[in-house]
């Protein structure tokens, strides 16, 4: 509207009048004389009806298309999109595709090593996305795009706009001639629009083979000609080179400066594809995967720890994770690894590990005090692991250093960038405290394993170099000293294996 003011106030600068109604009268007075010079003759401005005629010309497309119409009608929703991309894969990529189902990749899986099965299938999609050159993805999506453009243009409600003009009408039923009538303008004037909004989309000059090619493909049979839908595209391409639509809105709102807004949209969907290809692949690896971890972890938890059920975490759990993951914040990436470690430690560490520590270390008489040290030290380090725990589980109670922060900042989030941000920095910070505690609680094991392993090899030697009373402790011990030592070393690289399941990293949020 404030673009038709504009145009009136100049037209009336320049015709020299000052009254605004005056100067839309004299426009729309041009605009009619100018319909009237087409050779679509719809419009009667005397009296601002519609003539019957524009309800033939209209008539004999919904004829035409209406084979057209059943058809998208009856086609389910993604069948164009697929029969598009199927058209276009090479017999190489169906091949690969094929390969690259579920049940292939898990058969795959069965007889090799997932990390091969991984390499494989990453080979496969290379040479499958290889095959897609940029020419090839732009003749696809221009493909798609026109397929869509003409099935929008086929289910425009011919019937809806035609049965005003004679009421009596049957929809898809063409054996008894129409008797349509003349009607007022304001009765379709927003079926003219939206008749202009789908037409107007169609590329008229375009190359239209491959697309009936394609619909002859996907039913057997094309629903009309090439030929007919040319002529249809011919004829609406006059209609709108003399904007016929246009001057007729113009006329029916008695607006001079309607113009018609046509929105073209070019679909890209090879794109999607591809990535769509990729991600589903992916899935599949993943799932593997942690079904494959899963089955690790169940298999190390009952070596070390039988049929023990495992205590979770007061706060840093599944069940506090989920408040946070359902908001999209976070979750608490290291439940399950810590609650294992807490328990090692409070009923294994602190038991046998500290008798068979308590032997070497204590009653001991090692060649220097300084071999003993690296055992000592790494047993004293996992030690103060399970206090720490504790601590780090405390911070997140409610009345805790990350859980009041969290409290604070819940109700807030949704309405406020900044609460979200700090809520996401406080788990990232309590993430990264679990994920210090399991690193460096792991290579404390790590260590102390290195070390009792030379120890249980001195023990063996005919002529021992670190420890000069191996016969005493044994005889402490009752005589089970070696397999005390080997059942430690194998219990903690067990855990060790456990822990390596997980992925745990320090992050940086920046």
């Amino acid at each position: 509207m404030a673009k038709a003011n504009f145009i009136q106030s100049i037209l009336a600068s320049v015709l020299g009048g000052g009254d605004a109604n005056a100067v839309k009268k004299r426009l729309l007075k041009k605009i009619a004389k100018d319909l009237s010079k087409t050779k679509f003759h719809f419009y009667k401005a005397g009296s601002h009806e519609i003539d019957a005629s524009m309800a033939k010309f209209f008539y004999e497309i919904y004829k035409a298309i209406s084979p057209l119409q059943l058809m998208f009608a009856n086609t389910a929703p993604n069948a164009l999109k697929r029969v598009v991309i199927e058209q276009s894969l090479s017999e190489n990529q169906r091949n690969i595709i094929e390969s690259l189902t579920e049940e292939d990749i898990v058969k795959m899986a069965g007889t090799n090593p997932l990390n091969q099965v991984t390499h494989t299938v990453n080979e496969q999609l290379q040479k499958f996305n290889a095959d897609f050159t940029s020419e090839k993805i732009a003749r696809t999506d221009a493909l798609y795009t026109k397929l869509n453009l003409l099935k929008n243009f086929a289910q425009y409600d011919f019937f809806f706009f035609l049965k005003k003009f004679d009421s009596r009408l049957k929809e898809h039923n063409f054996n008894a001639p129409p008797k349509f009538q003349t009607i007022g303008s304001s009765y379709i004037l927003e079926d003219i629009k939206n008749f202009s909004a789908v037409a107007w989309t169609l590329p008229f000059d375009a190359d239209w083979d491959d697309v009936f090619k394609l619909l002859k493909n996907l039913k057997g049979v094309e629903p009309i000609t090439l030929n007919i839908w040319k002529k249809i595209l011919a004829r609406l391409k006059t209609l709108r080179e003399q904007r016929v639509l246009e001057m007729m809105v113009q006329l029916i709102t008695e607006n001079p400066g309607y113009r018609e807004i046509v929105k073209t949209e070019e679909l890209h969907v090879m794109d999607d594809y591809i990535s769509q290809t990729r991600k589903s692949v992916e899935e599949i690896l993943d799932d593997l995967k942690a079904k494959q971890t899963a089955g690790k972890v169940g298999g190390l938890l009952s070596e070390i720890f039988g049929n023990t059920n495992i205590e979770p975490l007061k706060n840093y759990n599944e069940t506090g994770s989920s408040v946070y993951a359902r908001k999209k914040l976070g979750s608490f990436l290291y439940a399950d690894p810590l609650s294992y470690l807490k328990y090692f430690s409070l009923n294994y560490l602190k038991k046998d590990m500290r008798e068979l520590t308590d032997i070497l270390v204590v009653r001991g008489e090692w060649a220097t005090q300084q071999l003993a040290k690296p055992l000592s030290e790494a047993f004293h380090q996992l030690m103060d692991i399970s206090s720490k725990i504790i601590t780090l589980d405390d911070k997140f109670a409610e009345s805790g250093e990350y859980g009041n922060k969290l409290k604070t900042l819940m109700p807030r989030i949704e309405r406020d960038k900044e609460a979200r941000n700090i809520a996401v920095m406080v788990l990232n910070d309590g993430n990264n405290e679990a994920a210090k505690l399991l690193l460096t609680a792991r290579q404390h094991m790590v260590n102390y394993d290195k070390n009792l392993k030379m120890a249980l090899e001195d023990f063996v030697k005919p002529h021992s170099e670190l420890i000069v009373n191996w016969k005493e402790l044994d005889h402490f011990a009752e005589g089970k000293l070696k397999q005390m030592c080997i059942d430690v070393y194998k219990t903690l690289f067990n855990f060790v294996s456990l822990l390596q399941n997980f992925q745990i990293t320090i992050s940086d949020l920046g």
